[in-house]
């Protein structure tokens, strides 16, 4: 069985992340009320913003856009632009009930900022600049200490250290998913953000942590966490489909998957409730999250949560896939599974027959693996086959 059409997401510029890619689940036309956008703008001083980056009440997220890190010239150039009393571009935050900003569009610059004048130390011996345009002859190789402590330089720490950012407010008021809109929108830096990206950069916390850990069990690292790279999230998306069918139920599933994985993560966090919903201990979570990844290998090998199969070579990993069979390999007990393995042969010929011959099926995987006929679809067939298994 060829599978030539089937594209992988990108991590960077010309590089996979060793995921399948499926339909963009963020519509940009989606209509929403003008009314509920809730926007401000404030001109904040830079000591302002130094004390806010010291506090945490901005949030410069390692995890997040770690792999566009500017070099040391792009990031001296900025700096000589503030010594210059050139205005800086907008930022754009995101702001929380407790009043933390999120870094919506401005994080390579403010992180440029903090490590020039604080430094990793807090005391200004943080990179020399490198490179500057106009003022190069006179402060190349030199660090925010240093500039500090040459005694005809006052203006030049002067002009750095006055200068006025502006920056535009996302208000905690504003809808979870005009939040998200506005985030994709207004985002400039680098690649465009993921999907996940947006929701890891959003709601920080218990979610956030229980993520990283997910991807970092040996369960995980052993059969997929070596053939796809999580440097734009894409394995933390693939775990949160999990966890999200996991802790929800398929049937409170309607419709819109960037919502509802989001609102599972706000859950997470204690920031959402649902009814008939119970919060999971994480140690259970994570045992069952192996379990399913294991039976899964014991099922499939190296084909597990792939459209591939036998001698064929590996698809990517495609996330309809990953959810329905780590739900159902976590949720069945032990003597359901070992029925499977006995009828390996009926349960392989069943499962492939279905696969490849049923074009419903092969949408709920693809262009529909998003849609709620879609989820439906691939869940109903699965655990009806499993059920056929189990049974004869």
């Amino acid at each position: 069985m060829l599978h030539t059409k089937v594209k992988e997401e990108l991590v960077e510029e010309g590089v996979t992340s060793g995921v399948e890619q499926e339909e963009e689940t963020f519509k940009s036309h989606e209509p929403f009320d003008p009314a509920s956008i809730s926007l401000s703008s404030k001109v904040v001083a830079l000591d302002t913003v130094l004390r806010r980056i010291r506090n945490g009440t901005i949030v410069l997220n390692p995890d997040f856009q770690r792999n566009y890190v500017w070099d040391s010239e792009r990031k001296s150039l900025l700096i000589e632009s503030m010594m210059l009393r050139i205005p800086l571009p907008m930022f754009y935050v995101s702001e929380d009930k407790d009043g933390i900003w999120e870094v919506v569009d401005g994080l390579q610059r403010l992180t440029t900022i903090r490590d020039f004048i604080l430094g990793p130390d807090g005391d200004g011996k943080g990179f020399s600049l490198r490179g500057l345009e106009f003022w190069g002859d006179i402060f190349d190789g030199n660090n925010f200490f240093t500039i500090e402590k040459r005694a005809k330089m006052p203006r030049i720490i002067n002009n750095i250290m006055e200068a006025e950012l502006s920056f535009t407010i996302i208000n905690p008021d504003t809808p979870e998913k005009v939040k998200r809109n506005i985030f994709k929108r207004i985002n400039t830096g680098g690649m465009r953000l993921s999907s996940q990206e947006i929701r890891h950069a959003l709601y920080q916390g218990e979610a956030t942590e229980l993520l990283k850990e997910m991807v970092s069990t040996t369960a995980y690292k052993k059969f997929v966490g070596k053939t796809v790279k999580d440097g734009r999230m894409a394995g933390r998306e693939l775990v949160l489909r999990f966890l999200s069918f996991y802790l929800r139920e398929r049937k409170s599933y309607k419709g819109d998957m960037d919502a509802f994985l989001s609102d599972t993560m706000r859950f997470v966090n204690g920031d959402l409730k649902f009814e008939d919903v119970r919060r999971i201990p994480n140690v259970k979570v994570l045992a069952d999250f192996d379990r399913a990844l294991e039976r899964a290998n014991i099922l499939f090998g190296e084909h597990a949560f792939r459209r591939s199969k036998g001698r064929e070579r590996k698809t990517p990993i495609n996330k309809s896939l990953f959810d329905v069979w780590t739900y159902c390999l976590a949720k069945i007990n032990v003597e359901w599974f070992n029925k499977i393995i006995e009828r390996q042969g009926a349960f392989e010929a069943a499962y492939y027959a279905l696969l490849e011959n049923d074009s419903d099926f092969s949408d709920s995987i693809g262009r529909y693996g998003g849609d709620l006929a879609g989820v439906r679809y691939r869940f109903d067939r699965i655990i009806s086959l499993l059920r056929s298994i189990k049974n004869d």
